[in-house]
Formats: structure tokens, sequence, C-alpha cells
């Protein structure tokens, strides 16, 4: 049922798309999560040496992303979870998730990451667990 005067978005789920960093740079900005957004050198770097991106599209536009970095048998980090602000709450970021740990396969993987204090619920309510154990190596460039 659709509730009068509530956009419906229809979204397309892809696998390693080609991105631009101009596109991510938006999606960022869009999204409320801190990156080097006025950098395009250094997001395509951050494009380009990512195992793996699964994108959301609303039409040509770049609603949501998922990259990380993985050795594909034991460990993967998601370096970057981000859905701009106008779609949150529709699952985007729920299903972009869904697709890494399908295609890695949660048996022998695990899935590591840092959240933002806003994001910390989300990640609880989709099933990862706080862990205590972390450590951090902050790079001298904030952003």
């Amino acid at each position: 049922m659709t509730v009068p005067n509530e956009r419906t978005y229809s979204i397309t789920y892809k696998t390693n798309e080609p991105v631009t960093a101009e596109a991510l740079s938006e999606l960022f900005e869009a999204s409320g999560i801190r990156r080097p957004t006025g950098d395009y050198e250094r997001l395509q770097r951050m494009i380009d040496n990512a195992d793996e991106l699964f994108t959301a599209w609303d039409g040509e536009r770049l609603v949501g992303a998922i990259r990380a970095v993985t050795d594909y048998s034991y460990c993967c980090y998601i370096s970057d979870l981000a859905v701009d602000q106008n779609y949150q709450g529709q699952h985007i970021g729920k299903q972009l998730v869904g697709m890494l740990i399908d295609k890695l396969g949660d048996e022998e993987v695990q899935f590591v990451l840092t959240s933002a204090p806003k994001a910390v619920g989300f990640y609880e309510q989709i099933g990862f667990e706080k862990a205590d154990k972390a450590f951090v190596w902050k790079r001298k460039r904030n952003r």
C-alpha cells in the first residue's frame, strides 16, 4: 500500500558498476558521511582500490553505495556505506550490506567496519555486534 504524498522510488542495484569520483562525491555529500568530497583524485583511488563496490541507483542518480576491501577468505572491511539522506529509511543500506554478505558468504569471512556515531543503531539493527577490542591508527590528514 502506498501512502499518499510519499514518493516511491524504483531502485536498481548494481555490482562493481563503474562510478565516477564526482558521482561518489555527490553521494557522500547527500548522505552526510564525512569523506574527502572535494578531492576527486583521492576519491578515484578509493574507488579503484576497492575489492567490491555495490551501488544503488534511482535512474541515472547514484543514491547508495557500499565499498569494501577483502581477502575473500577471512576478513572483509566495509570502508563506506552511504545512502542519500532523501532515500534513507527504505532499506537501501540493508540491501547493499546483504549483497556484499551474499557474495562473500559469512561462513569463513568476518565483516568489520567503523561506524559514525549516528549509524551505530542501524548496524545493530541489521545484525552487526559492537566490538570493544578495535584499535585505530588515525590518519594525519583528517579527511
